[in-house]
């Protein structure tokens, strides 16, 4: 009974990695008709893990289960994204005020490393791989002061900021602007002066929400 148990946990992760990644990709949208049956058969499993697997995507917000009716992918709202950037300036601006006085040279070495991996996924014009070392970066705060209430609430976010991410980098020269952000961030940290680093992380909020919700807008025109 528990290996059984184990099993079928085991394929409602694979079902909720795959259908995820699809969404975050945009390979799966909006537009696409879904249902338990349909995903089911698609990633040739059984319906239970597939079931499991959209009630915890539920959880999270990037899909709605209408009962008799299907599944729908959720769209990132103007509303959500000025909600998670609020909440972002208030958690990780405190981090910031604890971290500056905490910072050595090893955690600016390991800082660097990170702008390097976004400046390759930038030349390779990839905003999948540059996303993930931005949200890197971002986590990287909670290595140096853990507090594991802020870390928790935070990384139930970090999916959906990537969701969001994803489609501001796609606007002409966004990529580039971020990660002159983060060099800005980092330079602060370096000198350790916390009221540039605050005004950097600030600053680079300020920009992220506008290029989020002006990606959100133009989204919302192409489907009318």
């Amino acid at each position: 009974m528990f290996n059984l148990e184990r099993r079928e946990k085991s394929k409602s992760e694979s079902a909720y990695q795959v259908i995820k990644d699809l969404i975050m990709k945009g390979h799966l949208t909006r537009e696409d008709p879904l249902s338990v049956n349909l995903l089911a058969s698609k990633l040739e499993m059984s319906k239970t893990p597939v079931r499991e697997a959209l009630q915890k995507l539920e959880s999270e917000g990037f899909v709605r289960i209408i009962p008799n009716q299907g599944v729908v992918v959720c769209d990132l709202t103007v509303g959500e994204a000025n909600y998670m950037y609020e909440l972002r300036m208030a958690l990780e601006g405190y981090l910031l005020r604890r971290v500056v006085p905490l910072i050595t040279e090893e955690h600016i070495r390991s800082f660097r490393v990170i702008l390097e991996k976004q400046r390759c996924a930038m030349e390779k014009n990839d905003p999948y791989e540059f996303m993930k070392h931005d949200n890197e970066q971002h986590l990287y705060l909670h290595k140096i002061y853990y507090n594991p209430i802020i870390f928790d609430v935070m990384n139930r976010l970090v999916d959906r900021i990537y969701f969001g991410g994803i489609h501001a980098l796609r606007l002409p020269g966004r990529m580039d602007a971020t990660l002159q952000e983060h060099v800005l961030i980092v330079d602060a940290l370096e000198a350790k002066n916390l009221e540039k680093a605050c005004q950097a992380l600030e600053y680079h909020f300020t920009k992220g929400l506008s290029s989020t919700t002006t990606s959100v807008e133009i989204h919302l025109l192409k489907k009318e």
